[in-house]
């Protein structure tokens, strides 16, 4: 059942948010017709203020469509559970546990989606730009030099470069994770509010992004505090740090624990809320 609920899941959210990357995809083909151009090498008055703008407009439109991409994942998760969608949802022969984790998975999915076509837009814009007015090929660059860049990289790091890739991986996906539960959530709390359950689910989130942001200024400060006892840091006060990553991979680390703890407890709360104390009022 949990498979069906997926598929139904894709199919009645994917195009809003896959119209909103394609518009993304056509902002990337336009930025890097443009930046292929010679007009940006014009003499012309007022050249910089305009390629400003389109700069700015260009970040705007791409924070727009990522945050668009959010704000979809949250109305799809009231509008099919609290709204009077909610009272066929509710009534299918699925538990609360299988509705969460299905919606939960297409909401994630859709946010790496939209974070890998930012990705790749930024990087082409990028390497269009480094092509065009720098005549360097990044990619032939790192191609040409990505075995001594392995080296740097793990006596920098401390750490070969697959395996911290694979850590980004993981705190990337987990990351995703607990800002979608983080609106599961919120908005689940906000129907204890009699009235007004929009606004109390809004209360709620905010509430939550304080304290976790608390939680984790507090945990980025963790490794500093271990490494105090180090016998050059109580020589020097200062803290030190043999490399990047001495500081780098055990904040991610923790990010990583971080974002476990916690997702696993707002999704509990998520689904004991659908279970026990639902509300479509």
């Amino acid at each position: 059942m949990l498979k069906k609920l997926f598929k139904y899941e894709w199919k009645h959210f994917w195009k809003i948010p896959a119209s909103i990357n394609i518009f993304l995809g056509i902002i990337t083909f336009i930025g890097v017709i443009s930046l292929a151009s010679p007009f940006w090498s014009l003499d012309l008055a007022g050249i910089d203020i305009m390629l400003g703008l389109s700069i700015f407009f260009y970040v705007l439109a791409i924070a727009a469509g990522s945050i668009a991409v959010t704000v979809c994942v949250a109305v799809r998760y009231y509008k099919n559970v609290y709204t009077d969608e909610g009272y066929l949802t509710n009534t299918l022969p699925v538990t609360a546990r299988q509705i969460v984790i299905s919606k939960l998975s297409v909401g994630i999915l859709w946010s790496i989606i939209t974070g890998a076509v930012v990705c790749i837009s930024v990087m082409s814009l990028i390497y269009t730009a480094m092509l065009s007015y720098e005549d360097v090929d990044i990619i032939y660059e790192l191609l040409h030099e990505f075995p001594e860049i392995l080296i740097a990289f793990e006596e920098e790091m401390g750490i070969s470069l697959p395996l911290f890739l694979f850590i980004c991986l993981i705190q990337l996906l987990l990351n995703n994770t607990f800002s979608i539960l983080k609106i599961y959530t919120a908005i689940a709390l906000g129907q204890l509010f009699a009235r007004h359950k929009v606004a109390g689910a809004i209360i709620w989130y905010i509430g939550e992004y304080v304290v976790f942001e608390i939680i984790t200024s507090f945990m980025q400060r963790v490794p500093s505090m271990f490494n105090i006892f180090s016998p050059f840091a109580f020589s020097t006060g200062y803290y030190y740090y043999d490399s990047v990553g001495d500081y780098l991979v055990p904040s991610m680390l923790g990010s990583i624990a971080f974002s476990l703890i916690f997702s696993g407890a707002l999704y509990f709360l998520t689904e004991h809320m659908l279970k026990n104390r639902l509300n479509l009022d």
